[in-house]
């Protein structure tokens, strides 16, 4: 899957000041996963592996459902977080960062971030 630069950038920063951050997935409806992010900001890499981590510093539960919207572009994850369906305990920094990895396009559920 090839990222955009502007993910790409985001992922960077957070690589930077979040090294080695494990970020854990709870999807009541689905298999829990969880993400991590390895390495500096000039070479890094993003890991997702199925299950639970080990001291993630960021948990995030939702349903499938809005997760793959969110992933699509079609709900804003700081809009969905604000209506409640996304919950997080851990890093609050963590978090604000992700949430703006993944604004709506324009035309989605909420419109434009």
């Amino acid at each position: 899957m090839h990222l955009s630069d502007s993910v790409q950038e985001h992922l960077q920063h957070l690589a930077c000041l979040h090294p080695l951050a494990r970020v854990q997935f709870r999807l009541p409806d689905a298999c829990d996963f969880y993400v991590y992010i390895a390495g500096t900001p000039d070479k890094f890499e993003v890991v997702s592996e199925f299950g639970q981590a080990e001291a993630p510093a960021l948990i995030l539960e939702m349903t499938n459902h809005t997760l793959r919207a969110i992933l699509d572009g079609h709900l804003n994850a700081r809009h969905a977080f604000l209506l409640g369906d996304v919950q997080y305990s851990g890093d609050r920094e963590l978090a604000a960062a992700l949430a703006g990895l993944f604004p709506a396009q324009s035309g989605g559920l909420l419109g434009k971030a």
